[in-house]
C-alpha cells in the first residue's frame, strides 16, 4: 500500500448511523424555529380585529406542515438504524439521553391524553375553546416542539441575530405606538379603550408582556456576559429597548417577572467582581430607560396613550430617579475599588440566602396582610381599600372572581376530575357548572370566562392534580437543569431566567397561542445548547 493511499485511508471516517437523516431533521426543525421566532411575532391579518385567530391559523398550518415533513424525515432517520440492525443502539442512546424535564413532558402528554379521553366535557377538547385554542392538539404540539427542538435544533449565530431583530421590531413598535406613532395604522378607527390595551403586532397588553418576559431575560444575559465591544453595544441597545417597552406595555403582570429577573441576575452576579459590575450596568440601563420614557411622557403628554398607575410610577416617580443615582454611585465605587484594592464581591455571596429569606418573608407578609385586610381583621388605622391589598371579586381586574371560581370549582369536583381535570381547555365548561350566576353577572351572558387568568390554577382545573404536577414540573425542572448547565455557556442562564419570568408573569395570565409554544422552544433550546454547543470548537 502506497503512502498516499494509506494517508487517504486514514482520513476516511465512516459516517455514523443516521447522520444524513439527522442533518435533515436538524434543517427541518431549524426552519420551523425560524418561522416561529422570526416571522410569527410579526404576523397579523386584520390588525387587532382577529389577532388571536390569525396567530392560531399561522401556528396551526405552519406546525401542521412541519409535522408532516418532520414525520417523513424522522421515519427515514429510524429506518437508518433499522436497516443496519442497530435499533437497539438507538433505544439505548435515547434512554441514556433522557433528562428529568423529558420525563415530565412525557408524563404531561400522557396525563393530558387521559384527561381528554375521560372528560365529561367533550365539546372543545380537541381544538380548544374558540378564540383560545388550547385544546389537546395544542398541548401535545407544545410537548412535541420541546422534544424536537431539544434533539435536533442547532445554534446558528445568524439566525439568532435575525430572531433578535424580529423581536426588536416588535418592541420598537410597542414603544412608539404608546406615543401614537403608528406606522402600520393599527390604531386607525380603533376605540380608545383598545388603543390603551393593544399594541405592536401581538395584540392585547397581556399577550405582549408575556412575549416580552420570554425575550428580554435572554437579551439582558447576553449583555451581561459578552465581552466584545460590538456585542456590548448591540445587546446594550437592545436591553434599553426592552426596558423602554417594559415600562410602556401597560400590563402590571410584567413587573412581577421583572422583579424575578433582577433577583436571579443579582444571585448569579455575586460570583465575581466582573459580573456584579455588569449587574449594576443592567440596573443603570433599566432605571435610566424608565426615566427617559418618563421624560418623554411629560414632554409629549398630549399624544401619550394613557397608562395604568404602576407604569406611570415606574417611569415618572422620584423612586426611579433615586434608584438610578444609587446604582450609579455603587457602580463608580465598585470600579474604583476593583482597580485600587483587592475587593472580592464573592465573599458576601451568602447574603443571597438572606435576601431570598427577606423576599419570602415579604411575600408571606403580603399574603397575610391581604387576607386580614380583606376579612376586616386589620385595625382601621392600617386597613386599606387599595385594589391590590383587598382581595375581592374585583381584585386584579376581576382576577379575584376568576380565582375564587377556579378554587371553588376544584373543591366541588369529584375525585376523578380532581385528579385528571376537565380536559384541555375545559375550564369554562367546568366552572360554569358551579359559578354561572356570579360570572354572568360580572361578564354578561354573551361573554364567557374561558380561563382563570392564572395559568397554574387553569391547569389545575383542566389537567387536575396530575396534570398540574407534571406541567409545573416541566418548568421547574427546566430552570434547575439549565442553571446547573449554565457555567460553560452562560446564555443558558438567560433561557432559565426566561422560563422563570414566564412562570411569574403567568401567575396573573394564561396559556395562549403566541407565547406558550415559544417558551417550549426556549426550553428545548437550552437542552440543545448544553448537549451540542453553540457551533464553537469543543
Amino acid at each position: 500500500m502506497s503512502a498516499a493511499s494509506a494517508k487517504s485511508k486514514k482520513k476516511y471516517v465512516k459516517p455514523a448511523t443516521g447522520d444524513a437523516a439527522a442533518k435533515a431533521m436538524s434543517w427541518t426543525v431549524g426552519a420551523y424555529v425560524f418561522l416561529m421566532l422570526a416571522v410569527y411575532p410579526l404576523y397579523y391579518q386584520d390588525k387587532y380585529y382577529n389577532m388571536g385567530d390569525a396567530k392560531w391559523i399561522f401556528f396551526k398550518w405552519v406546525s401542521g406542515v412541519f409535522a408532516v415533513v418532520a414525520l417523513g424525515v424522522f421515519i427515514w432517520y429510524l429506518s437508518c438504524f433499522i436497516s443496519k440492525h442497530e435499533f437497539k443502539k438507538l433505544l439505548t442512546k435515547t434512554k441514556s439521553g433522557m433528562i428529568i424535564t423529558d420525563w415530565f413532558v412525557l408524563s404531561y402528554m400522557v396525563a393530558t391524553i387521559i384527561s381528554a379521553i375521560f372528560t365529561p366535557y367533550k365539546e372543545n377538547v380537541i381544538w380548544g375553546y374558540d378564540g383560545w385554542y388550547m385544546g389537546l392538539v395544542a398541548q401535545l404540539g407544545f410537548c412535541l416542539i420541546y422534544f424536537l427542538v431539544s434533539r435536533f435544533w442547532r445554534w446558528d449565530d445568524l439566525n439568532m441575530f435575525i430572531y433578535m431583530c424580529s423581536s426588536g421590531l416588535v418592541f420598537f413598535f410597542g414603544v412608539i405606538m404608546k406615543f401614537r406613532i403608528d406606522p402600520m395604522e393599527m390604531y386607525v378607527d380603533l376605540e380608545e379603550q383598545y388603543v390603551e390595551n393593544f399594541l405592536s403586532t401581538l395584540g392585547q397588553a397581556t399577550w405582549y408582556s408575556s412575549f416580552l418576559c420570554l425575550i428580554y431575560p435572554i437579551v439582558v444575559i447576553a449583555f451581561w456576559f459578552y465581552d466584545k465591544l460590538w456585542q456590548r453595544i448591540v445587546f446594550g441597545m437592545f436591553t434599553v429597548l426592552c426596558f423602554m417597552t417594559v415600562v410602556t406595555q401597560n400590563s402590571d403582570s410584567a413587573y412581577m417577572a421583572i422583579a424575578g429577573v433582577f433577583f436571579m441576575l443579582l444571585w448569579i452576579s455575586l460570583d465575581s467582581n466582573k459580573h456584579f459590575i455588569r449587574f449594576l450596568e443592567v440596573m443603570l440601563l433599566a432605571t435610566g430607560s424608565f426615566k427617559v420614557i418618563g421624560l418623554l411622557q411629560i414632554k409629549y403628554a398630549d399624544v401619550m396613550v394613557r397608562l395604568d398607575k404602576l407604569s406611570i410610577f415606574m417611569s415618572q416617580s422620584k423612586v426611579t430617579t433615586i434608584s438610578f443615582f444609587v446604582f450609579l454611585i455603587l457602580y463608580i465605587i465598585m470600579q474604583v475599588a476593583v482597580r485600587k484594592t483587592k475587593v472580592n464581591i464573592s465573599v458576601i455571596k451568602p447574603i443571597r440566602y438572606v435576601l431570598l429569606g427577606v423576599v419570602l418573608i415579604c411575600i408571606a407578609g403580603g399574603v397575610i396582610y391581604i387576607y386580614r385586610n380583606t376579612n376586616g381583621l386589620v385595625s382601621e388605622k392600617y386597613a386599606s381599600g387599595n385594589n391590590y391589598l383587598k382581595f375581592d371579586n374585583y381584585w386584579g381586574n376581576s382576577r379575584g372572581l376568576s380565582w375564587k371560581a377556579a378554587v371553588g370549582t376544584f373543591k366541588q369536583e369529584n375525585l376523578w376530575l380532581k385528579l385528571f381535570g376537565a380536559g384541555p381547555d375545559g375550564f369554562a365548561q367546568s366552572v360554569y357548572v358551579y359559578f354561572s350566576e356570579p360570572l354572568n353577572e360580572r361578564w354578561g351572558e354573551n361573554t364567557t370566562l374561558t380561563c382563570a387568568h392564572n395559568e397554574w390554577l387553569n391547569i389545575l382545573i383542566n389537567g387536575g392534580i396530575v396534570g398540574f404536577i407534571t406541567y409545573l414540573g416541566i418548568f421547574i425542572s427546566s430552570i434547575a437543569t439549565s442553571m446547573k448547565n449554565s457555567k460553560k455557556r452562560p446564555i443558558i442562564y438567560g433561557m432559565a431566567i426566561s422560563v422563570l419570568a414566564y412562570i411569574l408573569h403567568n401567575f396573573f395570565c394564561y396559556q395562549q397561542i403566541i407565547c406558550t409554544p415559544i417558551v417550549f422552544i426556549i426550553m428545548g433550546m437550552a437542552v440543545s445548547i448544553d448537549r451540542f454547543g453553540m457551533g464553537e470548537e469543543e
